[in-house]
């Protein structure tokens, strides 16, 4: 069954077992980078949110042998469980005093969400975005977030000033930078101890805490600076996803040209579309205390 006939499938079904007690909707959503992802919604006459839930990956299980009618019952089970467990509350966010606590910044691509920025708060900055989410912080769904857009800062009463001093201090405050070499990082990942060579670490891991949307670890107030110090020299820095950064000293070691093809390379190949940061490769120097493209 191909996809357009297994959503239509998909509709029929939940509309059908679901009777009168909820409305079943098809949504486009927009996610970074250009990329849109078709959800379903199922929604009670009262209800003001409701979850997403993305259908690309039950069509997966679906040709891996899943019939409709045990999708259209997982996918019930998923949703009351979502609404049981989301501790959000609308008047929490509708009310800025309350939300203002949760709101937090990331950086994406300026030039593939081009479209998107014209919707939603932002900086420019180098090649790239920053703009803005409100973050759940407790219950089973903590970490998930709700991008932040131009409609809600007209609802809030708030400019875009206002949301940017709070979210700089959130993000550094909450999502705590770490900056980890490469052999430190695999070993963590693989469970094997870091290997004692003695050789001069020539990669280096900027993200937070959670290594979730780190890459905006960049911005973080004298961050940059106190690596410098730490290297004792200029570095490049290598977006390798949203979620984090490379960062190389500036020994001699690589070109420019090598790290850009490195970039693109990754980007290619082991990054998701919606996850690319950037094409480009940037520069740290000390003296100047700048990052510069």
């Amino acid at each position: 069954m191909k996809y357009e006939e297994f959503k239509a499938a998909l509709f029929t079904s939940l509309k059908e077992r679901v009777g009168k007690d909820k409305t079943v909707s098809l949504h486009q959503v927009e996610k970074n980078n250009g990329v849109f992802l078709e959800a379903l919604v199922l929604r009670k006459e009262k209800e003001r949110i409701a979850p997403t839930i993305y259908i690309q990956q039950f069509y997966e299980l679906h040709k891996k042998g899943m019939a409709i009618h045990e999708i259209v019952e997982h996918i019930l089970k998923l949703d009351e469980e979502q609404k049981v467990d989301v501790d959000f509350s609308p008047e929490s966010f509708e009310n800025y005093e309350k939300a203002r606590t949760r709101v937090y910044y990331k950086l994406v691509n300026y030039r593939m969400n081009r479209d998107m920025l014209l919707k939603i708060p932002h900086v420019k900055y180098l090649d790239l975005a920053v703009v803005f989410y409100y973050r759940l912080e407790e219950g089973r769904f903590e970490g998930a977030t709700i991008l932040i857009h131009n409609c809600n800062l007209e609802a809030w009463g708030i400019n875009r000033r206002r949301l940017l001093e709070d979210a700089v201090m959130n993000t550094s405050r909450k999502l705590p930078y770490t900056f980890q070499s490469m052999e430190e990082v695999i070993a963590e990942l693989t469970g094997e101890e870091e290997a004692c060579g003695g050789e001069e670490e020539i990669m280096y891991v900027l993200t937070n805490e959670k290594k979730y949307l780190g890459a905006a670890a960049l911005l973080y107030p004298y961050v940059l600076n106190h690596i410098g110090k730490i290297l004792k020299n200029n570095f490049y820095v290598l977006p390798s996803s949203i979620h984090e950064c490379i960062l190389v000293p500036d020994s001699g070691r690589y070109s420019r040209m090598e790290l850009m093809s490195m970039v693109r390379e990754v980007n290619e190949s082991q990054v998701e579309k919606e996850e690319i940061l950037s094409y480009e490769v940037y520069y740290y120097d000390r003296e100047r205390q700048a990052l510069i493209l």
